[in-house]
């Protein structure tokens, strides 16, 4: 008569969820470092990133991003959603059903706005800019930490909050004077 308490010997090993490896880490590292580069090529590649006063008043005016195409509306309200969703995704449970529902929205907010921008080339005579670098990022992110919810968890979690800080930082890059939402806030 086998035990069951005794492992099989012939089995093999079953792998953890949350098993993260050396390859792991040094990806995390890798995508904050992009990150990071591409911030500081935000910065010395838009003209007038550095010389950003702050304004004297601040108000809020719909109109500016009216009088813009509905691509730039429809870009505008996507990042606002997941810009939303972003601080109710990390303080939801893990796993429930309330953060699924909320992710696949935060992520279908994501991909709409990432595929949007490259259509959407009004500064620096119609090229792409280093901005668009974060919706390759998007493109890219989105479904592989998607994928790793069901794979690897902790790597879901870094990949969405790498994904969710990207999102700022591009938002921060579009509140420079002269654009759409400078003007609606500031103008």
């Amino acid at each position: 008569m086998s035990d069951l308490t005794q492992p099989d010997p012939n089995a093999t090993p079953a792998r953890t969820v949350d098993t993260e490896t050396r390859a792991d880490r040094r990806m995390g590292w890798l995508i904050f470092a992009g990150c990071f580069a591409i911030v500081v090529a935000i910065f010395v590649l838009v003209p007038g990133a550095w010389s950003v006063a702050p304004p004297e008043t601040l108000k809020f005016d719909l109109a500016p991003l009216l009088a813009q195409s509905a691509l730039v509306q429809f870009h505008v309200v996507t990042v606002a959603v997941a810009l939303l969703l972003g601080p109710v995704q990390f303080v939801l449970p893990k796993g429930t059903g309330a953060h699924r529902v909320f992710g696949w929205i935060w992520a279908a907010a994501m991909l709409s706005t990432g595929v949007a921008t490259f259509f959407i080339r009004d500064m620096r005579d119609g090229q792409f800019s280093p901005i668009h670098i974060f919706s390759v990022m998007a493109l890219v992110g989105v479904p592989m930490a998607l994928w790793l919810a069901r794979k690897k968890v902790m790597s879901h979690a870094r990949a969405m909050t790498g994904l969710y800080i990207g999102l700022v930082i591009a938002g921060v890059s579009a509140i420079a004077p002269g654009r759409v939402i400078w003007e609606m806030f500031f103008g």
